[in-house]
């Protein structure tokens, strides 16, 4: 059985870590962007959720170490310590003994906790909201893409689990039957991939980031998304097609202005000069490349965390336990 005090300890334990991490990703993540953007876009799209969840993961995973490493339990994963030189090791001091601790400890996880409920809820309701008006502004056509009825350039894919296409009636008046064609098959890879879902994870999941890099990141996964869909939209109907639909609705959209909720996928919601630059002239870096060195980093952080586990354990331990003589 865990002692509550052991139970605050490693939750304390894992808010540190997870703090340390985001300063880690704060201090290069300006400069990584154009390497990550050299990496495949659905090999992208996998690595900035795994940043973006980076530091709760971090913090989970060296929760549990240190839970499962009382000296209470049958097995250790660090090593035995004393608080008190030259003495023999003391049991942990009673929960009801170390009130700052509970409160830390015990705030802690509630706070985890409910950021993680009420993040989830939100981005749920906010998506079910936006595609519950989306549909009540639309009529369902015979290809199964609903046509909203507006002229300004829309084209979205909305849902988590299953999404549906809106396109306006504005983009279907304007654009040629093969430009059509393209969007529908840009927002039906959105659809395949889950990309909504996708990003409402990676969305509840950052939390510990700060502003500054929670928002690059979430910008390099919306653009990573887009452009995975751009490549299956060219592979189907050519990258030039591609290309002169995603600009012809950018110049609709501003002439006339095309605001969508942010919690659907618009077809042309970033970064346009970069999406067509990568269709015209792809120089992506080889994706079993890009997922050696990612499953290598993997591999490195969890040795990382294994071996500070141990310091920032005792160190936790020793500062908010008191010492019995």
């Amino acid at each position: 059985m865990i002692a509550l005090a052991d139970l605050w300890i490693a939750v304390l334990c894992g808010v540190l870590v997870a703090a340390i991490t985001s300063l880690i990703l704060t201090l290069p993540a300006p400069f990584i962007r154009e390497p990550l953007r050299r990496v495949a876009p659905s090999m992208r799209t996998t690595i900035l959720t795994g940043l973006l969840a980076a530091p709760l993961a971090t913090g989970l995973l060296t929760a549990a170490l240190v839970a499962v490493s009382t000296h209470a339990l049958p097995f250790d994963l660090v090593s035995h310590h004393c608080h008190i030189d030259g003495a023999a090791c003391v049991s942990h001091a009673p929960a009801e003994e170390t009130l700052l601790l509970t409160a830390l400890g015990g705030g802690s996880l509630g706070t985890i906790l409910v950021w993680l409920v009420l993040s989830v809820f939100d981005l749920a309701s906010r998506s079910h909201q936006s595609r519950r008006l989306l549909r009540l502004a639309s009529a369902r056509g015979d290809d199964g893409v609903n046509v909203l009825q507006t002229s300004k350039p829309i084209a979205v894919s909305a849902g988590l689990f299953t999404s549906e296409t809106f396109i306006s009636d504005g983009l279907v008046r304007s654009l040629s039957k093969q430009q059509l064609e393209v969007i529908k098959a840009h927002e039906t890879a959105h659809a395949v991939r889950r990309d909504g879902l996708l990003r409402l994870i990676g969305n509840t999941l950052s939390i510990g980031h700060l502003p500054w890099t929670l928002n690059l990141l979430t910008h390099e996964l919306e653009l990573a998304q887009e452009q995975a869909c751009d490549a299956e939209a060219a592979t189907a109907h050519g990258a030039i097609p591609t290309v002169e639909t995603l600009l012809a609705v950018e110049r609709q959209k501003q002439a006339l202005g095309g605001q969508t909720p942010d919690v659907c996928l618009a077809f042309a919601a970033a970064d346009i000069e970069v999406r067509v630059r990568a269709l015209l002239a792809p120089r992506f870096i080889a994706t079993h490349q890009s997922a050696a060195v990612f499953a290598s980093g993997l591999i490195a952080s969890a040795l990382c965390l294994f071996i500070a586990s141990e310091p920032v354990h005792h160190t936790l331990e020793s500062f908010f336990l008191p010492r019995h003589h």
